[in-house]
């Protein structure tokens, strides 16, 4: 018989263990909880679930802003031998109504900011599952609870399913067994990029999106670091202000928060606590990169992982910093790039990422199609396109469905929108291929322009200045301009699903 694992040890009984139960796990408003008290909540979350009739595997829904009872419930819902799965909190009815037949949980952890959206899609839901609001949390753990073990989980057991971004049809859930989250955090968290018991976490991407559940609560909890959670929505001023509140030495981002961090007014912030920032999710440009550089001087460790894998497996890291590339392989995992025939492409050219290591999804819930084309025998076949350098840097030249082929010849709509996004006129924008007057795939740019600078002349601007530094049949053939921000998912990402039915 496998020997017994969970997660909630792994991650929260493993600090008591070492003697770090007065040491604080959480930064939380005027609160800074000790681990001692994070285990004891975890534990009496456990206990009410399996009083209330928790299954072993049945699936419970947190819909929770980031806040200490997202942790407890997560943990604890593990630990009860629950199968967890998180999602945005912010979503509307529809979404909400989607989640709750895809999933079919037994509990869900609601949060107020939530409870209307998700009321309203439990009222019209066939599945209803006892729902514990995130007000009520607290008289909800002081209920009668039996004196029940937990189920003996192991390392193969289900244990999450992180959602994908959906960027082609419904989100899917890609089932995650105990095993994989550790393997992660040893091998990229830990050795790769150092993680340490000192570390203090921040994080603006929010802790339903994987990246930052890995970021900002299962890495610094896996070594005994202290993590900063906030309700609030993630602007650069709540972020200045709780660096120089709470000296955090690790942030995670995204590039469209970067950006606004830079934007922001005022003075220049101190941000010289931070040893370095992440960036995940999509695309940094490098002029991006150059301008944080130049304004913060705080190194950012870009890299990508995806819902698949749990977290990050090319990545940057602390020393080795290369701009534009998402950096070198983390150790543990393999990568093969392999053309449209299954062949492997030549040194520096361009091909499908086929991506191997022990936190491969298991699958996708209900969806075999979908499992069968991506999931192959340990190896992850995402759709992503890359090309590797002589030096073993890796390069992201964007989805396979992005890609353009203009004149017969492939085109990342990646590298365009970096060189549009290097011109002073252009606040964001997004590539997509757009046939012209003759029916041919050429690129088209959609573009926010930066406050000052008139779509009358930008235009012809931006045409000559692709021009200057691309190949002719990568430069736009056309180019829209937008007043509004460009629209984005549940993930932060440009929703180039939406933006091409607008074109």
């Amino acid at each position: 018989m496998a020997e017994p694992f969970n997660l909630a040890d792994y991650y929260v009984f493993s600090n008591i263990a070492a003697g770090r139960g007065a040491k604080t796990a959480i930064l939380f408003e005027d609160q800074a909880i000790p681990y001692a008290e994070v285990a004891n909540k975890v534990s009496a979350v456990a206990a009410q679930l399996i009083a209330r009739g928790l299954l072993p595997e049945q699936r419970v829904l947190l819909c929770m802003q980031d806040r200490p009872e997202f942790v407890y419930a997560w943990f604890g819902a593990l630990k009860a031998g629950a199968v967890v799965t998180q999602v945005n909190p912010l979503l509307p009815v529809a979404d909400y109504s989607y989640y709750l037949g895809y999933v079919k949980p037994q509990f869900a952890f609601v949060d107020e900011a939530s409870m209307e959206a998700f009321g309203a899609a439990l009222a019209g839901s066939r599945f209803q599952p006892e729902t514990i609001a995130a007000d009520d949390f607290n008289a909800w753990l002081a209920g009668p609870a039996a004196d029940a073990e937990p189920w003996p989980t192991t390392r193969d057991d289900p244990a999450v399913w992180l959602f994908t971004s959906g960027s082609t049809g419904q989100s899917k859930g890609a089932v995650h067994s105990h095993a994989h989250f550790p393997f992660n955090t040893q091998v990229y968290a830990q050795n790769f990029i150092g993680m340490g018991e000192d570390d203090v976490t921040l994080s603006g991407a929010r802790l339903y999106f994987g990246y930052a559940t890995g970021t900002n609560l299962m890495f610094p909890f896996s070594v005994g670091a202290t993590t900063i959670l906030f309700r609030e929505a993630p602007s650069a001023e709540r972020l200045f202000a709780l660096i120089e509140r709470h000296k955090p030495t690790v942030l995670t981002a995204v590039p469209t928060l970067i950006n606004r961090m830079l934007e922001a007014e005022g003075g220049k912030p101190d941000l010289s606590s931070l040893r370095f920032a992440w960036s995940a999710g999509e695309a940094l440009p490098r002029d991006l990169h150059q301008r944080w550089d130049d304004a913060f001087g705080v190194p950012i460790i870009d890299g990508i992982g995806s819902a698949e894998s749990f977290h990050i497996y090319i990545s940057n890291r602390p020393g080795d910093i290369r701009p534009g590339s998402l950096g070198k392989l983390v150790p543990g995992y393999e990568a093969k790039l392999l053309d449209d025939d299954g062949a492997p492409v030549p040194a520096g050219g361009v091909g499908t990422l086929h991506i191997r290591g022990d936190s491969a999804a298991l699958y996708y819930h209900a969806d075999y199609a979908k499992s069968v084309e991506h999931l192959r025998g340990g190896w992850i076949v995402s759709g992503d396109k890359f090309r590797q350098d002589e030096d073993g840097y890796w390069y992201f030249e964007g989805r396979g469905d992005d890609l353009i082929k203009s004149g017969g010849i492939y085109v990342s709509p990646v590298e365009v929108e970096a060189c549009l996004t290097e011109h002073p006129g252009v606040r964001e924008c997004c590539v997509l291929g757009k046939a012209d007057a003759n029916g041919l795939e050429k690129p088209f740019a959609l573009v926010v322009p930066a406050e000052g600078h008139g779509p009358e002349t930008l235009a012809g601007e931006l045409i000559a200045f692709a021009r200057a530094r691309l190949a002719r049949y990568k430069v736009p053939h056309a180019i829209a301009f937008r007043s509004e921000p460009l629209p984005r998912n549940d993930r932060d990402k440009i929703d180039r699903k939406r933006l091409r039915k607008e074109i």
